[in-house]
């Protein structure tokens, strides 16, 4: 089969390598779309700076926001057959460690990136992807395969907004116009959210985020945010906000734009030591900042909503490319980033 491998930094290829077989409780699926994360492009350039023992291996097989059709079926498997159509986790977890026993899957002593850091599990740009099933979901038949592969990022989002206690009558601020922003917004409201307002510095992202449900837009090249933030909120600031852009030098103006009591999320990893960072307006306010990389589960939740009509992902997809023209479609991650949300690589 053909993969995609970050052979080194600034370096892809396009490989053979052997078609996996499963094994006891595993599944294979032949693959039918995988999204680009800017994390794959980070690992591809060499410029993933995270530190504490989260660089990548190289070569490594990137890919993780996927979906496809089984084809096979290891021993002792159960849940799918061949012909169901699936995503997974985007970390493998042994469920049999003391965290995994304590539902902490993402703490697993075992545990493994799919297709980014570390010793990782072979990621999803490749015609084929082996997976235990129990980290496996199917799709519902209604759900289209290439939204399914939209999951993964807006399971970010959502997955932090719930630690947040979302729900109707609260006022959200989404900042960042990428897949985890839009996705995550998109889900809370389908939940039921109030108010929101969604911020950025591209007007075709923006336009997008508008069709996704924002009911406010800010670009902030043109507005000051804090004004729009305290004039819509009758000076009272925000219940929840939802920092994606990895931004170290807004934190502080965020933290200035929440309410007493309020939460600010924060999925966007800033990839540096932050220096003049002023956390006494979060104490003083008795405010709640979390920390949001994803967990496993949260793709039945938003399979669940997509199928019930409850939100929509589609609009994410701005771009296509096939298989074959995979490095370009990387390249054009960067040179499209005025209107560019998902690129998506169809396989067929």
């Amino acid at each position: 089969m053909k993969v995609l491998l970050a052979y080194k930094p600034g370096e892809m290829r396009i490989v053979e390598m052997e078609k996996p077989v499963p094994g006891p409780g595993e599944i294979l699926a032949k693959v039918a779309h995988c999204g680009i994360c800017a994390t794959d492009v980070a690992i591809a350039d060499g410029t993933l700076t995270l530190g504490d023992g989260m660089d990548p291996i190289y070569p490594v097989r990137i890919g993780h926001e996927w979906s496809g059709v089984v084809v096979e079926t290891g021993e002792g498997t159960w849940r799918l057959k061949p012909g169901d159509r699936v995503i997974s986790d985007t970390g493998y977890s042994c469920g049999e460690c003391e965290a995994c026993l304590n539902g902490e899957y993402q703490s697993c002593e075992n545990g493994r990136a799919i297709g980014t850091t570390g010793n990782c599990w072979p990621g999803a740009f490749a015609e084929y992807m082996l997976m235990p099933e129990r980290l496996t979901f199917k799709v519902p038949d209604n759900v289209p395969l290439d939204e399914a592969a939209l999951v993964e990022p807006s399971s970010i989002g959502l997955y932090g907004l719930l630690r947040a206690h979302i729900g109707p009558g609260m006022n959200l601020l989404v900042v960042g116009t990428g897949p985890i922003g839009l996705g995550g917004m998109a889900c809370a409201k389908g939940m039921g959210i109030g108010k929101t307002i969604l911020a950025g510095r591209k007007e075709k992202k923006l336009a997008i985020g508008k069709e996704m449900g924002a009911d406010i837009l800010v670009n902030t090249t043109k507005e000051d945010l804090h004004e729009v933030v305290m004039r819509e909120t009758r000076g009272r600031g925000m219940d929840v906000i939802l920092d994606t852009t990895g931004d170290p030098n807004m934190l502080n103006d965020l933290l200035l734009m929440l309410r007493g009591s309020g939460t600010i999320v924060i999925p966007g990893f800033y990839e540096c030591e932050l220096n003049g960072v002023k956390l006494d307006r979060l104490i003083a306010k008795n405010c709640t900042m979390i920390g949001a990389a994803g967990t496993p589960n949260m793709g039945r939740k938003i399979l669940d909503m997509l199928a019930n009509g409850h939100t929509s992902l589609k609009p994410m997809i701005t771009e296509r490319y096939p298989f074959d023209q995979a490095i370009e479609a990387f390249a054009a991650v960067k040179a499209h980033n005025d209107r560019r949300v998902k690129i998506m690589i169809d396989f067929d």
